[in-house]
């Protein structure tokens, strides 16, 4: 089993540390080649993980190309068409190599195979479980790269290790795919879900040697969420509720929980910048090499070291996005007299910005942030802040993350030359060894959101984008509140016979023969049996009931948007219990400085509802973190459900829906559609350049068999339509890298 631990330098607890005899986890001689292979397999997640980014965003629509592109990525961009098919080759391109990601299966495979499980420690603890679920964990979520970057994959779970075994399986070879992966995988995973809840994840301190690459724990791929993915992917109604029980199970564990306050992105109208907005950023989850707990943002990375001499150092996205990496290393003295610890060696890496890039964030991506308001509240005083003021042309203040050099070269081109740097990953030039993230608190968020919206809760959903769910009595309407409410919808008529006769054909009850849900049924019968000039005529009276669902009267409930028929179907689903403990957060207060017309230096320290206990239990919506100060339970709110929702159709549909249309429960299907574009919307503003977009895209195009939806917005990403990409990618199959039978 040593044969898959590859260059273990990464851990900062280095191979000796980890195998002292004192240590409990060391008590059988068995385990060290298990703890080598379990090393190992992260060690070759390294080989993918870059590629875990630029294949899920140099497909979509967030990014573009410069006039630096190479061949090998201009390929990918290009999805092979173009010229470019013999640079889009798996091994001919530099970026396509899809037996790495077999590699990782195969050595988990041969884990999960050799790993006893019933040793068990000095304590009585199960030796080797919590590596044992993890390891499922890994492979799980590389097969679903595979299914996601190639569509449809050899699939096996036994280790193949020579080349007659891989010759006997390609004869009958199974394949995964969007559809059955889910089932191939999930109930062996569940059972590891359980595992990790009993167990917890495994215990191996910071990785790095003389510098801290990260908390071990930072490198686990919890279950949950794994498995969330997995029947999100699959994507129809009874698998996405599935989907978002298992993130409610990780949200609701030790490390799970809400988002943070603390962590806005805020916009600055500076006078002195002659009024364009400034960004600044708080939330920095590719520096986080913390201990993962429900306090952090980020969950889960595959790290890369800052020394070749201790392992894989991912620089390539650094230098795509226009970041040239030097990497330094220093040896000095300690001053000890003990001769193994009199030197040290420390390495460094340092990033200089260089304008020769090859990718740079598509006008798409620029335009979806302009379109958002940066929302501010002023008043006289903390208590009362009644006034909207949104920033003009500040836009969604997460375009923090791209720099923008709008005088680079204005000597040499006699006119201002704007360049674009994306900086997410290396914000103010500094090499975060924990790039790329997999999974931090606003993914699970926004992916639980997109699952519950597709299993009927439509408000809820917006909810996690606007307010948050959270434990607090204040946060939901209750079902007593005062709703408009007509148990029925019926049209009905009475028609004057003679002076003092009437015939009703249909009553309000609906106990008579005729009853008629909609206005318009109703004139299609009476126009039928009266013709026009009968219809018309004014012995005929009609009359008309409503059933809405929402508060009929002002509430201090935060979430007030909330459907009264949601808040019933979700009693008793546990995905949708937000009354327990890890459901909170601690306290903080806010900073936003206001363009000096407005208000100068205003302190909202009083702004969040809290609880009457000890605790203050709260969180904030997803978009709040790049639009601004939306204030609870304002309902001026530009980014309010109502609004954007009767937005979000007009554009999809042309109908000109109303508040008592959404709530009627006639439009639901347009309005889960409108909540899915504004979840997805979300995604990008929040999630750019992070690795999930192409999937994103992919997942929502195959749910809804539109495949215009991810044609679209791609070929869009140019701020034009290309409309030879977007008539290639309208096949679903381009979507897909061609799969290498004879390399995998």
């Amino acid at each position: 089993m040593l044969i898959f631990c590859m260059g273990l330098g990464m851990f900062t607890t280095s191979c000796e540390d980890m195998l002292k005899p004192d240590s409990e986890r060391h008590s059988y001689e068995v385990a060290t080649d298990t703890l080598y292979s379990y090393w190992g397999i992260l060690k070759s997640l390294q080989n993918i993980a870059e590629r875990y980014v630029i294949l899920g965003e140099c497909r979509a629509d967030l990014i573009g190309g410069t006039g630096y592109l190479s061949d090998s990525i201009a390929a990918i961009m290009n999805f092979g068409q173009n010229g470019t098919k013999e640079d889009y080759k798996d091994g001919e391109n530099v970026y396509l190599k899809v037996s790495d990601y077999y590699h990782v299966i195969n050595s988990c495979n041969a884990y999960i195979a050799n790993c006893d499980t019933m040793l068990k420690t000095g304590v009585n603890e199960k030796y080797m479980i919590k590596e044992y679920a993890q390891v499922m964990s890994i492979r799980a979520w590389t097969y679903m790269q595979l299914v996601l970057a190639y569509g449809e994959v050899p699939f096996y779970t036994t280790p193949l290790l020579t080349t007659a075994d891989i010759t006997d399986f390609m004869k009958d070879c199974p394949k995964a795919n969007a559809s059955n992966l889910a089932d191939l995988l999930g109930p062996d995973l569940k059972n590891m879900e359980y595992v990790e809840k009993v167990y917890g994840y495994p215990q191996y301190e910071t990785y790095g040697r003389t510098t801290t690459v990260c908390h071990s724990s930072k490198c686990m791929f919890p279950v949950s969420l794994v498995l969330g993915d997995l029947y999100l992917l699959k994507g129809d109604e009874a698998s996405c509720a599935e989907a978002a029980q298992h993130y409610y199970n990780y949200l609701n564990s030790e490390n799970g929980g809400p988002l943070s306050p603390s962590y806005y992105s805020t916009a600055e109208i500076m006078d002195r910048y002659n009024g364009v907005p400034r960004y600044d950023f708080n939330l920095i989850p590719f520096n986080d090499k913390t201990e993962a707990s429900s306090m952090t943002e980020a969950i889960t990375c595959i790290p890369s070291s800052t020394n070749k001499l201790w392992g894989t150092v991912n620089t390539g996205v650094n230098r795509l996005f226009g970041y040239d990496a030097t990497i330094r290393v220093q040896t000095y003295n300690t001053g000890s007299d003990n001769e193994e610890t009199s030197t040290a060696t420390v390495s460094s890496i340092s990033l200089s910005r260089n304008d020769e890039r090859e990718l740079g964030p598509s006008k798409g991506y620029r335009n979806l942030c302009q379109a958002q308001d940066y929302e501010l509240y002023i008043g006289v005083d903390d208590a009362h802040l009644d006034s909207i003021y949104v920033v003009p042309k500040a836009g969604d203040a997460r375009q923090a993350w791209i720099y923008e050099d709008r005088y680079h070269r204005e000597n040499i081109n006699s006119k201002v030359d704007t360049l674009y740097y994306i900086q997410k990953q290396n914000p103010n030039g500094s090499f975060s060894t924990t790039f790329p993230v997999i999974y931090r608190k606003s993914t699970v968020w926004l992916r639980y959101a997109e699952a519950i919206n597709r299993a009927g809760f439509h408000s809820y959903a917006f909810a996690v984008l606007k307010n948050g769910l959270c434990n607090n009595d204040n946060w939901y309407p209750d079902l007593n509140t005062d709703f408009d409410e007509i148990k029925d919808t019926v049209w009905y008529y009475t028609q004057h016979l003679g002076e003092g006769e009437t015939k009703i054909i249909s009553s309000a009850d609906g106990s008579d023969e005729y009853t008629f849900t909609t206005k318009a049924s109703l004139v299609s019968y009476l126009t039928q049996v009266f013709g026009e000039e009968g219809y018309a005529a004014d012995s005929i009276d009609y009359k008309g009931k409503s059933f809405y669902n929402y508060p009929s009267g002002s509430t201090p409930a935060i979430c007030y948007y909330l459907d009264k028929r949601e808040m019933e179907k979700a009693n008793g689903l546990d995905y949708m219990n937000f009354i327990t403990r890890y459901m909170k957060s601690t306290w903080t207060s806010a900073r936003y400085e206001y363009k000096s017309d407005v208000q100068a230096n205003h302190t909202s320290s009083s702004y969040y509802p809290t609880s009457s206990g000890a605790e203050n239990y709260i969180t904030v919506g997803v978009h709040s973190r790049g639009g601004g100060l939306l204030m609870y339970d304002e309902r001026k709110s530009r980014y309010n459900y109502v609004d954007k929702v009767i937005q979000k159709v007009k554009e999809n549909t042309g109908r000109v829906i109303t508040k008592n249309d959404i709530y009627s429960g006639d439009y639901d299907n347009d309005v889960m559609i409108a909540v899915e574009d504004l979840i997805v919307d979300e995604m990008a503003l929040e999630l750019a350049f992070e690795g999930s977009r192409f999937f994103d895209l992919v997942r929502i195009a195959k749910r809804r068999g539109d495949n215009s939806y991810l044609a679209d917005r791609v070929a869009r990403r140019n701020g034009e339509l290309d409309g030879n990409l977007q008539s290639f990618l309208m096949t679903e199959s381009n979507w897909y890298l061609p799969f290498p039978v004879d390399k995998w």
